[in-house]
């Protein structure tokens, strides 16, 4: 199995120096590069890989905090650290890394980290129970009680999850949310909204033989029913 790598640092000719050296490993596929750490966190929310080679020292998002925010991802990439700062090492540990190099970067300091990756690779993964959903807030993790939740929703590109009395980015996709979530009493009612039927409080009939769902939220949100979900909501609602 060949195993998704991303490279991000802000030097690119450092991404195409661990590319090029990447490409005599047959088991490495590289998915993408980036020379800035936002973009790759959006690029690996909607595109999951199972490595991430990262800078530490980058302007704006750091490598240190991109990684902190990847730890809330369902399944967050093994993150090698690329320094030039070899006192970098102890903090990076203090994250989800399994290990650094530093620069310059070569054959032999990749073939030895990548032994480590193979291990782990290989290792059978542990189905987690997940009881909370991490989303984030002025650059904290916050791990909210799924039945907190009031709705979820798509706005820009960007997923935010709605309690009653806050709202958050969250880290993961809408469908991930919903798979979380399932078993619960949450509904997908539109493409864009997931929400807890528990904390609906009122529901309005619409147009065409639709609805619109107005939340327990500290803004008393009205989310649309799609015609495609209307009949779902009806049978889990008990509606005629």
């Amino acid at each position: 199995m060949r195993v998704s790598t991303i490279i991000v640092d802000d030097e690119q000719p450092i991404c195409d120096e661990i590319e090029y050296l990447l490409k005599n490993e047959l088991d490495i596929e590289v998915m993408a590069k980036f020379s800035n750490a936002l973009e790759a966190l959006f690029y690996i929310r909607a595109n999951p890989c199972d490595l991430l080679f990262l800078d530490i020292k980058m302007p704006g998002l750091s490598g240190l905090e991109l990684a902190q925010k990847l730890t809330c991802l369902r399944r967050p990439p093994l993150i090698v650290f690329i320094t030039a700062f070899a006192d970098h090492a102890l903090e990076a540990f203090e994250t989800p890394a399994i290990g650094y190099i530093t620069k310059p970067v070569t054959a032999v300091k990749l073939s030895k980290v990548l032994e480590k990756v193979r291990t782990l690779r290989d290792q059978p993964v542990p189905q987690a129970n997940i009881s909370k959903i991490c989303v984030m807030s002025t650059g904290k993790i916050i791990p909210l009680n799924k039945q907190d939740i009031v709705f979820a929703y798509v706005k820009a590109k960007d997923v935010f999850i709605r309690t009653k009395s806050s709202e958050f980015v969250a880290t993961l996709t809408l469908q991930e949310i919903e798979q979380l979530l399932s078993g619960l009493n949450f509904l997908r009612v539109h493409r864009q909204y997931l929400v807890n039927l528990d904390k609906i409080k009122e529901i309005i009939p619409w147009f065409h033989g639709s609805y619109l769902l107005r939340m327990d939220d500290f803004k008393a949100e009205d989310i649309p029913v799609s015609r495609t979900k209307a009949k779902a909501l009806k049978t889990t609602m008990g509606l005629r």
